[in-house]
């Protein structure tokens, strides 16, 4: 039985090259070169292009080791991701770049361009690649939630900001300014969306009060009763959270 394949001729090619790319098998044949014979040469290197494509189907999607690089680890050793609240393995597949998070296995599937497929996993630039997407990922998942919940909001708290935006910050969750602007950080996508809807409220709040008084404690309890257990959830979580 002969491999499926894409046969691609050339007036110009003297020989016949067998390529293995992307999980497809390629031939690039001169454009006489009749087919049977373009054939009985695929049976004969049938078994070193099934070790071929085996060998990239493994590859295509696996787990990596980027805990040294910008995620944590948890107890166990196993390099994770927090997505919702949820430690997260992350694996590497190649095709259209794209992320795709799968919450009943818990992984987060980060597809890179097909270009960067001949390189180690380890290698700094797929490193910056996968992180670069993740955080793209984590940007767009959170600008959408808060302006969900910032529509939702609106119908109990008469606090509404002039403006948001969602943005990387290394030492806080959210801010909110003079010009009643609040800002998110991105990597809010860590957490549980009910930790996540109290930083918005948190923020929202400063809009009546700009300062941290028994007051605006008081306020916050109003909208959210359960501020304490998400602030011990924070607080309880902070080493797995980390993202350099």
């Amino acid at each position: 039985m002969v491999l499926e394949y894409q046969l691609i001729r050339s007036e110009r090619r003297k020989t016949i090259a067998l390529q293995v790319r992307n999980g497809e098998v390629i031939v690039r044949a001169p454009t006489r070169v009749d087919l049977a014979y373009i054939e009985q040469l695929l049976q004969l290197k049938s078994p070193w292009l099934a070790q071929k494509l085996a060998q990239q189907k493994q590859r295509s999607l696996q787990s990596v080791d980027f805990s040294q690089a910008f995620l944590t680890q948890t107890p166990g050793n196993a390099p994770t991701v927090y997505i919702d609240g949820i430690a997260h393995k992350v694996k590497v597949a190649f095709g259209p770049a794209t992320v795709m998070h799968n919450k009943s296995q818990q992984d987060l599937t980060v597809v890179l361009n097909p270009r960067y497929q001949q390189l180690p996993l380890q290698s700094e630039l797929i490193l910056t690649k996968v992180k670069a997407q993740i955080e793209a990922w984590f940007k767009s998942s959170i600008e959408s939630y808060v302006a969900q919940k910032l529509a939702c909001f609106s119908a109990s708290i008469p606090y509404q900001p002039a403006a948001f935006k969602v943005r990387k910050y290394k030492a806080r969750w959210g801010s909110c300014n003079s010009r009643r602007e609040l800002s998110f950080n991105f990597l809010l996508k860590q957490l549980p969306p009910w930790v996540v809807d109290y930083v918005i409220i948190h923020e929202l709040c400063h809009l009546k009060h700009m300062n941290h008084s028994a007051k605006f404690w008081q306020l916050v309890a109003s909208y959210c009763p359960t501020f304490q257990d998400a602030k011990h959830w924070i607080k309880q979580h902070q080493a797995y959270l980390s993202w350099h």
